[in-house]
């Protein structure tokens, strides 16, 4: 018996898969999708250690994350989850892994003199336990499920991100002016890696979504997610020129298209990240919290520059609202909508409002994000 309570095939799935693949592609005049990945199941994010050692509790929390994504008027198409890859690489480097409180896994560094990065070597691809483990969900997830359900691609830390996994952060950063040879072997090896192990990690799946994780997908190969998360908000522009942006320059041109993911306030290095190779598409947690827009999309600024390029991906939370915290709708009626439609919105996709303030639920949420920007594109 099926875990899904959904029609893959459905015309509203297909609806939603052709809104993001326009978006991506940045056809003029297409609807821009209104997206919600938190429809009606919890966001298993992390890495739950209970469920790393029973596949069919990770089974059943996958199927029913994908049952509440189809559920709604969502343009977030449902997939089945993979798991959270913010510290896989970094453990085939020697990092051990550790877990604060609700199963956020994080690392221990290998170092913490950069001169030590000479003798370090990685385990073969493949070999490291969470690498392993996510292999053996893949098989799992799909001879249980079957493949009529894409699988969510794992992000990709990009490789300086996962330098600081590996050599304290202070250290490597450090090591930028005192050792730059030493912070870019390293770098370069943790290229080579990520390559390899992604090119497995995609020829595991038999129908894998792009660009993955953090972002809404399709079927179609558009690129991979890249978490640049450490880089773009920790290096200054010529810092990023130099140790950041030739490593995930590899990565766009291995997979012929990236869709960067960070977290924060990254404006000061938005014009490098124009330069990745193949790049297609930002994601911003958009609010005067986090990541502040511009008011009007004729200024010149970094994210202006972006949006005239690639597609945004333009989402929030609790932290990005700042004052409007718990007025959701108000964030978006008062913030968020009036500095989007205030440019051309080629490429944009929308996460919905969110809940609070009135928005009891992610369904109702959905609904109003919607009439909203139904409104504005009648009156743009």
């Amino acid at each position: 018996m099926s875990l899904f309570t959904f029609n893959p095939k459905s015309d509203r799935i297909a609806l939603a898969h052709k809104r993001l693949a326009d978006a991506y592609r940045r056809v003029p005049g297409a609807e821009i999708p209104i997206v919600e990945p938190g429809a009606r199941a919890p966001i298993p994010d992390g890495i739950d250690l209970e469920k790393l050692d029973d596949f069919d509790r990770l089974l059943h929390d996958a199927a029913a994350w994908a049952n509440g994504l189809a559920a709604g008027d969502n343009d977030w198409p449902p997939m089945i989850n993979t798991l959270c890859g913010v510290v896989f690489v970094a453990e085939a480097f020697g990092c051990e892994i550790v877990y604060s409180e609700g199963n956020v896994a994080w690392t221990k560094p290998v170092t913490m003199d950069i001169a030590d990065v000479w003798k370090i070597k990685p385990m073969k691809v493949g070999e490291s336990p969470l690498i392993r483990r996510l292999s053996q969900w893949i098989d799992y997830a799909q001879r249980k499920l079957g493949t009529d359900v894409p699988m969510w691609t794992m992000d990709l830390q990009c490789p300086f991100s996962v330098a600081a996994h590996v050599v304290e952060p202070t250290e490597l950063l450090a090591g930028c002016i005192s050792d730059p040879k030493a912070v870019h072997h390293l770098c370069q090896m943790v290229t080579d890696f990520s390559i390899e192990h992604m090119r497995q990690h995609l020829a595991e799946m038999e129908h894998p979504c792009f660009p993955g994780r953090n972002f809404p997908s399709i079927s179609e190969n558009v690129g991979i997610c890249i978490a640049d998360d450490t880089p773009l908000i920790m290096l200054s522009p010529q810092m990023y020129r130099e140790f950041s942006l030739p490593y995930n320059n590899q990565l766009g041109e291995a997979f012929g298209g990236v869709h960067v993911h960070s977290c924060g306030d990254y404006r000061h290095n938005i014009d490098n990240l124009l330069q990745i190779t193949n790049v297609r598409s930002i994601q911003a947690h958009a609010g005067p919290g986090e990541f502040p827009l511009p008011e009007t999309g004729s200024e010149d600024c970094p994210f202006n520059r972006a949006r005239r390029k690639v597609a945004c991906f333009v989402d929030t939370n609790g932290l990005a609202r700042g004052h409007y915290r718990t007025d959701a709708r108000r964030h978006y009626s008062e913030y968020v909508l009036p500095r989007v439609f205030s440019g051309d919105t080629t490429g944009i996709i929308l996460q919905s409002c969110g809940t609070g303030d009135g928005v009891p639920d992610t369904n109702a949420a959905l609904a109003w994000t919607r009439r909203e920007v139904g409104k504005r594109k009648t009156n743009t």
